[in-house]
């Protein structure tokens, strides 16, 4: 059995230890995606069983019979609401907390579909059968994930992998292979800086060497300059080894591009299939005019109130409009409520912070509830910005930052947005440290952009209001 330790080395940069396993072997194993699709099958027959079993119990045979489709319809129900609430995240079933609030965040969602349902069959699918469908599907669902989905993470169901690196691992891929630690089993490393041909030569080797010990079925390397290293990519090949990135290790278990691990490939790898791209980019925008519609009546009821209290809390006007930078560098107006002081930019333009003491008693509300982003629901409707995407920046911020920070100008490759997957993951940035993990996560929004992931970042933005975490 091998095992991961990461602790610091000497000098203190990480270091990776793995205890020797060469020549263990494994008849198959599963990937993520596979791992995904079998937890969902298990949710979608213990929610279907589940639904099913309440029916018999409340209406006995002699009620009118079930229909087949009616359980299978609840089981389906409970997969798409999990989908939207990341109830199939990485971490999950590896972490059993989160496995089971994964259910508990779907159950309000699935509890409004199934209504559907109801008007669907209502004389068999009635009130007290769907309440307790969804009660006990919830604490079986729970339990199932938290018992025999366990089994999901046995060792010999893991793939067997080689890391490949110059030096030290970077804080990010070792951070992904402990996440990663129930999906690959690293049976063995090459450490080998490659500065000449004949290191070069040294490196394939030694990882060839490994592969015939190890009988692993991948190569991580941790940098994209390993993977041009002459020969290796052929030897892996040949020995029937994938040869993949740690930046890819890291984007799907952290949620997010490392900077330095884009490069002319990453580019080349982003979504640009007409077929896929014009479709996907029309319902986006009927999405975003049907939403901004319906949230305005609510929001233009508040307006007024919101108006009064801003303007008995400090003088100044009500709203702010401020000049950003949308898709592919072209500036507009941006609306939103004011929450600073009038005299805010006295000294400049400068990024809010933490107990920032230019916000307004009203603006923290404001900014706590994102009500202040509202007036941005009419960008939405000209076409200045999405619902979702990277939030836009002013055009000095934008400048400042692209000189500091590497391929930072890749943000305005899509619509900017009202929301997004890094406002749900890191909320407010106001350093360059900050920003550079904003940004990648916006990379991994623009480059695995889908309707599942906008779901999720529409579910992470509600929770985010409801729980007041703006600043």
């Amino acid at each position: 059995m091998s095992a991961l330790e990461v602790g610091p080395s000497p000098e203190g940069a990480p270091r990776l230890e793995i205890a020797p396993a060469l020549g263990a072997g494994r008849r198959f194993a599963l990937s993520l995606r596979e791992r995904r699709v079998i937890l969902a099958l298990g949710d979608f027959a213990v929610g279907a069983l589940a639904s099913w079993a309440v029916y018999v119990l409340i209406h006995r045979p002699n009620a009118r019979p079930l229909e087949f489709y009616d359980p299978l319809i609840i089981g389906a129900i409970w997969v798409l609401s999990l989908v939207v609430t990341d109830g199939y995240a990485s971490q999950i079933p590896s972490n059993r907390l989160e496995s089971g609030v994964a259910v508990v965040k779907a159950l309000p969602i699935t509890a409004l579909l199934t209504v559907l349902v109801f008007f669907i069959h209502p004389y068999v699918l009635t009130r007290p059968v769907i309440v307790g469908a969804l009660l006990v599907g919830a604490a079986a669902i729970v339990l199932m994930r938290v018992t025999a989905a366990r089994g999901l993470l046995h060792e010999s169901l893991a793939t067997q992998v080689i890391v490949v690196s110059e030096a030290d691992l970077s804080p990010d891929v070792t951070a992904a292979l402990r996440a990663a630690r129930f999906e690959y089993r690293v049976v063995g490393t090459v450490v080998c800086p490659v500065k000449t041909r004949l290191d070069a030569t040294r490196l394939v080797d030694q990882v060839t060497q490994v592969l015939n010990e190890s009988r692993a079925q991948e190569v991580i390397v941790s940098n994209n300059e390993l993977r041009l290293v002459p020969g290796l990519v052929e030897r892996c090949l040949t020995h029937g080894v994938r040869l993949v990135s740690a930046g890819t290790l890291v984007e799907t278990y952290m949620g997010r591009v490392p900077v330095d691990a884009i490069d002319v490939h990453w580019y080349l790898e982003l979504p640009d299939s007409d077929v896929w791209r014009r479709p996907y980019a029309a319902a986006r925008r009927i999405f975003d005019l049907l939403l901004a519609f319906s949230i305005s009546v609510p929001f233009a009821v508040l307006l007024p109130f919101l108006a009064l209290a801003i303007k008995l809390d400090s003088p100044g006007p009500v709203f702010l409009v401020q000049r950003r930078v949308g898709e592919n560098g072209r500036e507009f107006s941006l609306l939103k409520l004011r929450t600073m002081s009038l005299d805010a930019e006295a000294e400049g333009a400068q990024f809010a912070a933490r107990g920032d003491r230019r916000i307004t008693r009203v603006g923290r509300i404001l900014r706590a509830t994102r009500l202040d982003e509202f007036p941005q629901l009419l960008n939405i409707v000209r076409g200045d910005m999405s619902f979702i995407g990277p939030r836009p920046e002013r055009p000095e911020f934008e400048r400042d930052l692209e000189a500091k920070i590497p391929h930072f100008r890749s943000r305005l490759l899509m619509k900017p947005g009202l929301t997004g997957w890094a406002q749900i993951k890191s909320g407010y940035a106001s350093t360059t440290e900050d920003m550079t993990r904003k940004l990648e996560y916006d990379l991994f929004y623009i480059k695995n952009r889908s309707f599942r992931l906008d779901l999720q970042i529409l579910a992470g933005t509600i929770s985010t209001v409801a729980g007041r975490r703006g600043r």
